[in-house]
């Protein structure tokens, strides 16, 4: 019933009651990856960044596919709209540590490549967070997986 309620919140954009719905069903089901998905929004959205990376890291460092391949349409993904809200901000600009993290998250949704550039920047200010340096690594081994299967 909480899952369902936080898709209706979801989808209607109310990410501060998606996020209590779904937080509901991630403390029943701590495996449930859909919600996980949709949790790293709503935490984007309601500031909680760190929450957000937590999640994030999770589900790129055990299977990053359940990001990469996500269907924009089909799963009603907002991050499209989310980006364009923030500007057309360029990993390389000027902008706080928390913005560049909630994009490059937001951006593996869409485009891996975007997603990869915002994650070289932060691994190289932010040489502290292996974290962060791990998951870079892992979204460029992705990118090259993904070009040598198509080359």
């Amino acid at each position: 019933m909480s899952e369902m309620l936080g898709n209706q919140y979801f989808l209607s954009r109310n990410f501060s009651k998606a996020k209590e719905a779904y937080e509901k069903v991630l403390s029943s089901e701590p495996q449930n990856d859909f919600v996980k998905k949709r949790l790293i929004i709503c935490y984007t959205q309601t500031g909680e960044i760190n929450k957000a990376f937590e999640l994030f890291y999770e589900i790129v460092k055990n299977n990053i596919d359940l990001i990469t391949n996500t269907d924009l349409v089909a799963d009603d993904c907002p991050c499209p709209e989310l980006i364009s809200k923030y500007g057309n901000v360029k990993p390389t600009e000027e902008c706080s540590h928390d913005a560049k993290l909630m994009l490059g998250m937001l951006w593996l949704y869409c485009n891996s490549q975007v997603s990869l550039e915002f994650f070289n920047n932060l691994s190289s200010e932010e040489k502290s967070d292996e974290r962060i340096v791990e998951v870079r690594n892992i979204i460029k081994e992705k990118i090259n997986q993904n070009e040598k299967h198509y080359s």
